[in-house]
């Protein structure tokens, strides 16, 4: 059984409340689909959260660090803009929390990324980077201190720009990564316990002091960023022909190309865009041939319902 508080201020006028009731109900309604409805059990390397459709966004949990209530993330769709994306004001002028769980996108977000291999997570943020303290990314899961959460290496505004707009964030599993003690912020490399084990990933996102409420942040392309590698290749002959089986990782497509006798590289008709387990036959024929495998990422856009 899942519960969610929501704390409901002496200051809300009545149309507040009326939103928080139906925001309520909203959440009582995801408790009651998810027990009809499987979660996955792993997360999709690949994952990209599009924001797409308001449900996608409701599917997001928002945490505003002013009023200490977690709701869902508010969403802006093409009647306004061309590509939607959620969002939030700075609420009190504090930090805000965009997080994905189980209840997310049917979970896939969250799960065992090391057998997925999952390297990091690519975010794009609408920010003002004048009004903007830091940036990181946190995750909860199985740490140094066993399970809670841990934080990324942060962005500050001069790792952004001058004007607001869109930046691409980039956080990688393969830098250090912290956790606090003491109240002390202590580095740590993610190993396969910790990547094994991740229940929430989320965005923090906090501004400078003295920024209105009028101020926002937004963020779009929300990936799963697979590990892109050329898959290993094994080679046999079976009776007269060629035989060449490989598998791409979680989140990655690959192509079979042939040499051409100008030295340039050619797809093989019929094998290119390839996912899974492959085995590729060809006949031997007299002469030479040289065969290659290019990998690439393949985006999965998620949906909620």
């Amino acid at each position: 059984m899942a519960w969610f508080l929501v704390r409901i201020p002496d200051e809300y006028s009545s149309h507040d409340l009326r939103r928080i009731v139906n925001m309520r109900s909203f959440l009582v309604l995801c408790v009651l689909s998810i027990l009809t409805n499987p979660l996955r059990a792993d997360p999709v390397a690949g994952a990209w959260e599009s924001f797409s459709t308001e449900a996608n966004a409701d599917a997001w949990n928002l945490y505003s660090y002013g009023d200490g209530i977690v709701s869902p993330a508010p969403w802006v769709g093409p009647e306004i803009v061309t590509n939607p994306y959620a969002y939030s004001f700075f609420f009190e002028s504090d930090g805000i929390w965009f997080f994905a769980d189980d209840f997310t996108a049917g979970g896939a977000f969250v799960g065992d990324y090391a057998s997925q291999k999952i390297s990091g997570v690519d975010v794009s943020v609408n920010v003002d980077p004048s009004e903007i303290d830091f940036i990181d990314l946190v995750v909860y899961a199985n740490g140094p201190l066993g399970f809670g959460y841990y934080y990324s290496l942060i962005y500050q505004p001069e790792d952004l720009g001058v004007s607001p707009d869109w930046y691409d964030l980039s956080f990688s599993f393969r830098d250090n990564w912290f956790f606090i003690q003491s109240g002390e912020y202590i580095s740590f490399r993610p190993d396969q316990q910790f990547l094994s084990s991740i229940e929430e990933v989320g965005i923090r996102i906090f501004p400078v002091a003295g920024v209105t409420g009028e101020s926002f942040a937004g963020i779009d392309d929300f990936i799963l960023v697979p590990t892109v590698e050329a898959p290993p290749l094994l080679a046999s002959l079976s009776g007269n022909n060629f035989v060449l089986e490989f598998t791409p990782n979680p989140g990655v497509s690959a192509t079979i190309e042939k040499l051409n006798p100008d030295f340039s590289w050619a797809s093989v008709v019929g094998h290119s865009d390839l996912i899974g387990p492959q085995t590729f036959t060809t006949p031997t024929t007299p002469g030479a041939a040289i065969y290659r495998v290019a990998a690439v990422e393949k985006l999965t856009e998620v949906t909620s319902p």
